[in-house]
């Protein structure tokens, strides 16, 4: 796996689809999840929801294997700056 880009949400803002597989993202804390915010996800390959409005997502460190359905605007790439604003309690 990969560390997911700024560049790489850019490009899938208007179509989740092309958001990659094999490429990690973070939760940001301004998009729908709050609740999860810094949680690392992967793109769901097998099965699940893949439509322009979100893509199934895969929390890697849920033991359950948790998904949730996406889009580009609820993620952040690992490391950015934005992640100074999470709140992680």
């Amino acid at each position: 796996m990969t560390p997911g880009t700024g560049e790489q949400l850019a490009a899938a803002s208007h179509d989740a689809r092309a958001l990659p597989f094999d490429t990690i993202f973070v939760i940001g804390a301004a998009g729908d999840w709050k609740h999860l915010a810094g949680q690392p996800v992967t793109r769901r390959r097998n099965g699940g929801f893949s439509l322009p409005d979100g893509v199934s997502m895969q929390l890697t460190d849920a033991p359950t294997h948790q998904t949730i359905i996406a889009q580009a605007s609820d993620l952040i790439a690992p490391g950015s700056t934005d992640q100074g604003a999470l709140s992680l309690e």
